[in-house]
């Protein structure tokens, strides 16, 4: 079995690839809408307890403002810890997205931002991703308290999206219990395919049995099984792993 493979199975945790930027078209006219926003917030760890204390104040500012959007908090449970903070939004269209950045109440949450928070901050980095609804399980109600990511990097024009389908599909087809997500990534380094394993608690990161080996090889064959591994790895250039945990204290979450 595929090292890689077997790592992301076990764990099973943001657009058929040529390059990101030529779906977005395409992605602006989905329904559900699948494009997402992230923003990476780096401090100095010395100032963690401030940071924290400034975010506290701002996610409140910002829901009192108005600010419609649900953004979700991250911090690494795994690597690094206490320097970086992760916030995401998702999803929306492009046309959606414009509508939310002319609002006027941007210019005080700005404001906000820079006198709270944003003095800590030593590093920031603002990107979008395509979140691949097709091919992900993600039933409504899943809890996401812990973010189990590995992280592809894709060779130069990789065409792995439609491997990734014959995963999906599979993992569908024999009833796969564990909730999954693919999302695509590109930046100044190249273009990145993570795939997301949510769950509750620690103890939901335990692999369900029978394992997906075992399930996949009795429906296609241990030999297509290894196959299908194979021409997903041909794909990728490298890989890491991390795990994140959910912040609700620092998230600006709306009632349903």
């Amino acid at each position: 079995m595929n090292k890689r493979f077997n790592t992301i199975y076990l764990s099973l945790v943001f657009i058929p690839i040529i390059f990101l930027s030529a779906y977005t078209a395409e992605a602006a006219e989905e329904k559900p809408p699948a494009m997402a926003e992230m923003w990476h917030f780096k401090i100095d760890g010395a100032d963690q307890s401030k940071f924290e204390e400034a975010l506290k104040k701002h996610v409140k500012f910002r829901k009192e403002k108005g600010d419609p959007r649900n953004w979700a908090a991250y911090t690494p449970h795994t690597g690094v810890i206490g320097r970086d903070y992760y916030v995401r939004h998702c999803c929306f269209k492009w046309s959606d997205h414009q509508k939310y950045n002319e609002l006027k109440v941007h210019e005080q949450l700005y404001k906000d931002w820079e006198n709270g928070p944003g003095k800590f901050v030593k590093k920031s980095r603002h990107f979008y991703s395509w979140v691949d609804r097709e091919n992900n399980h993600w039933p409504e109600g899943t809890k996401a308290n812990l973010l189990r990511l590995t992280h592809h990097k894709l060779k130069p024009n990789s065409d792995i999206g439609p491997v990734v389908k014959e995963i999906s599909d599979l993992a569908k087809k024999i009833g796969w219990k564990r909730a999954w997500g693919w999302s695509y990534e590109r930046n100044i380094e190249g273009v990145y395919l993570t795939l997301a394993m949510p769950s509750e608690n620690f103890a939901g990161f335990e692999a369900p049995k029978p394992g997906f080996e075992e399930m996949a090889a009795k429906e296609v064959g241990e030999d297509e099984l290894k196959d299908l591994f194979n021409r997903f790895d041909e794909h990728v250039e490298s890989l890491s792993f991390q795990i994140m945990m959910f912040r609700p204290e620092f998230s600006v979450m709306h009632d349903k």
